[in-house]
């Protein structure tokens, strides 16, 4: 009979034991189920369209992952100097596309900083700094050339340039993340009249120019 009592014992607690652990996975499986959300930026409340970003009310917050585009904003350091090209709902993810440069529109849709005129370049991959210049970013252009001695002589052209649109990406200007691959890049810059000089003149005297990118900043 003891020995009876004692399994009955040992039984019972194997059970308990087992019905903790059953407990703890049933928790956690909750716990992950819950935590499917992502740290985003959203609007807290109605912007109308032209808003500068720097007025627009935002906040991070979790949202859940079904909701929430690839390119969602983790950080409004990129919205910098720019404005809402539409208006904007409470609670909207925000993402690059949403926010644009102020400034006028010209044809094909691009819209140009005031006071800048928009200029092509085309370069190589690894001068047009891999496919990691994206619209919105700043650049410094460098201006290399050969001399007779073998030797090359390589200057800074222009400092802190505004990207406004880059190709290839998605083949209209709003590429907003890095493309793998090489190939040529093209290119549109806001630059006022002596920097788009500096940039033909440079072109066509055969010197070889170089994307660098530059700090974020206003200019």
């Amino acid at each position: 009979m003891k020995s009876r009592n004692n399994l009955m014992i040992v039984v019972g607690v194997v059970l308990a034991v087992l019905g903790a652990a059953f407990a703890v996975l049933y928790v956690r499986g909750d716990e992950a189920v819950a935590t499917q959300t992502r740290a985003v930026v959203v609007v807290t409340r109605a912007v109308p369209a032209g808003t500068p970003a720097a007025s627009v009310p935002f906040a991070v917050r979790k949202v859940d992952v079904k909701a929430v585009p690839s390119d969602a904003l983790t950080s409004t350091a990129t919205l910098n100097g720019q404005v809402a090209l539409h208006a904007l709902s409470p609670n909207q993810v925000v993402t690059p596309s949403m926010f644009g440069v102020q400034g006028s529109a010209a044809t094909g849709g691009v819209v140009l900083p005031k006071g800048k005129k928009g200029v092509g370049v085309e370069l190589a991959f690894a001068p047009g700094g891999l496919r990691y210049v994206v619209p919105g970013d700043r650049i410094d252009v460098l201006a290399s050339e050969k001399q007779g001695d073998g030797k090359a002589k390589t200057t800074v052209l222009l400092r802190n340039v505004f990207v406004i649109a880059t190709t290839p990406g998605a083949g209209t200007g709003a590429a907003t993340a890095a493309q793998a691959g090489p190939g040529t890049l093209h290119f549109l810059l806001a630059v006022d009249e002596a920097q788009t000089v500096k940039i033909v003149n440079a072109q066509h005297a055969g010197r070889a120019l170089y994307f660098a990118l530059a700090a974020t900043g206003k200019g």
